[in-house]
């Protein structure tokens, strides 16, 4: 089984890796060696060849396995009989891993779950011979560049990963028997139920934080590092590297059924009667920060949703919690921002008709000719007033958006802020344009370089009445139409 993966997974990799497998392939089938003993599960053979030389079974192979692995690997009774021989003659062969980096990590205790086989993985930690190595065995971690995220044989690198990954629940409870660490992480911080999501477990997941739960509330009793244990954070609130707890990365790889399991699973009914329920849905996670001790500040399950844009995930609570929030405060929120927008401006409209105004003194000659004479000495008091006061305004008005938009930037983090998409990405784009279009045109005009301040308030002054589109795309009659607009400027416009 694994050989199929492993050869269909190598025909899309590089000459190189191609290269190594079918190294590996020649030597099963080149005479007196010990890949040709093992592959033909040859008892005689091999006895004979580690007569004559001992440290044969540390024999490496062209992708750095060990004889061990490939009779692990073949994975017939025969030659399973053979492996368990040579354990019992060579217990410490139990510990060799893959030393290339193709499968780099990888032991026979990850082999055995992979081929579905709870006997031999049984057997490996039961054996008293083998019980100084079990701990060895139980937190190998496989780290190959063929068990990496994103590859099909992502399954969380430690045994009991592979277990959880592979849908085997009863080889999980053989490796939790023997003292598998349920909390364990991989090289991405993932936990066991980070990597459930990604292979869309929903059983084993529910399972397996049964499981944790039951664990917690056992040391809980025996009052076993009980302080220690306080300062925990549960298991399914646990961020990965990419700060995403199980529930917020379901959102995020647009797991819409695994989603929708986690959100149910979540919920706890108050009471029933008859067909009517009343359920109650926590909110942590789903639309704010979970009440934990991470300081890393984490993104919720609506906001995942509205940064990758994804229609698909919405749920019937998601849309009722989004319902209410906008009944009794959102609209609220959304006029009074309307209103203090419009106002501000209207101030920035009108400093800068007042700036561009000069009192005009005309002056003819004796050929009845014309002469337009400006000068900003004969300006009235008010005139410069308004004029002062607007700009102060205007420039205040910016330094607070600019503030609001830094401090968004770092909350949300820099990366996640610049990939937003939708309206978040244009009120985004659109705040940070107008704010530099505002210190561009204030620095101009302290240099008096008026043509380039003219040009750059124009296009300033068209980003900020673009901005009030964003009011308007909550509602149903106009937010198709921004959207189109939205699409056709930043799609085809763009594009010439």
């Amino acid at each position: 089984m694994l050989d199929d993966i492993i050869f269909a997974v190598t025909n899309a990799d590089t000459d190189s890796n191609q290269s190594e497998v079918e190294q590996q392939t020649e030597l099963m089938y080149t005479d007196n060696t010990i890949w040709t003993a093992v592959f033909n599960a040859d008892k005689t053979a091999i006895d004979h060849l580690i007569d004559i030389d001992p440290d044969v079974i540390n024999t490496r192979g062209a992708v750095g396995e060990c004889p061990i692995h490939m009779l692990f690997l073949c994975g017939t009774d025969a030659h399973l009989e053979i492996a368990r021989d040579l354990i019992i003659r060579f217990p410490i062969i139990v510990t060799q891993i893959y030393n290339k980096p193709r499968y780099y990590g990888e032991n026979i205790l990850h082999i055995a779950i992979v081929k579905r086989n709870p006997t031999m993985v049984e057997w490996l930690l039961y054996n008293n011979h083998l019980e100084s190595y079990r701990e060895e065995l139980l937190t190998a971690t496989a780290t190959g560049d063929f068990f990496k995220i994103g590859q099909p044989s992502y399954y969380g690198e430690t045994p009991l990963g592979f277990a959880c990954c592979t849908n085997q629940w009863d080889i999980v409870e053989i490796l939790l028997k023997y003292g598998a660490d349920m909390d364990a992480t991989d090289s991405n911080d993932n936990t066991i139920l980070h990597m459930l999501v990604i292979c869309n477990l929903s059983e084993i997941y529910g399972k397996f934080k049964a499981r944790w739960i039951e664990q917690q509330t056992i040391n809980d009793s025996k009052k076993i590092i009980k302080s220690k244990l306080m300062k925990h954070t549960k298991l399914w609130n646990r961020l990965n590297k990419d700060g995403l707890t199980p529930l917020t990365l379901a959102a995020d790889l647009g797991r819409a059924q695994m989603l929708s399991w986690l959100l149910d699973e979540r919920k706890t009914i108050q009471w029933s009667y008859g067909n009517v329920s009343c359920v109650l849905h926590p909110l942590d996670q789903l639309d704010r920060d979970f009440d934990d001790d991470n300081k890393q500040r984490i993104l919720s399950v609506i906001e995942v949703m509205i940064k990758n844009n994804n229609p698909e995930l919405v749920h019937p609570i998601i849309t009722s919690l989004i319902d209410k929030k906008w009944k009794y405060f959102a609209s609220r929120i959304l006029i009074r921002r309307f209103l203090i927008t419009f106002l501000y401006l209207l101030v920035f409209l009108g400093t800068t008709i007042i700036q561009q105004t000069r009192p005009e003194i005309i002056i003819a000659d004796e050929n009845d000719q014309k002469a337009i004479l400006i000068n900003d000495k004969y300006s009235s008091v008010m005139h410069k007033i308004l004029s002062r006061i607007g700009r102060f305004i205007v420039i205040s008005g910016a330094l607070l958006k600019s503030a609001r938009e830094i401090h968004e930037m770092r909350s949300l983090g820099f990366w996640n802020y610049i990939n937003s998409t939708g309206s978040i990405f244009l009120e985004n784009f659109l705040s940070c344009s107008f704010c530099l279009g505002i210190f561009i045109t204030q620095i101009f005009h302290l240099f008096e370089i008026h043509h380039y301040e003219t040009l750059i308030l124009a296009f300033t002054s068209l980003i900020g009445w673009g901005y009030m589109f964003f009011f308007i795309m909550p509602f149903r009659f106009t937010g198709p139409f921004v959207i189109m607009i939205y699409k056709m400027l930043f799609n085809d416009v763009l594009r010439f």
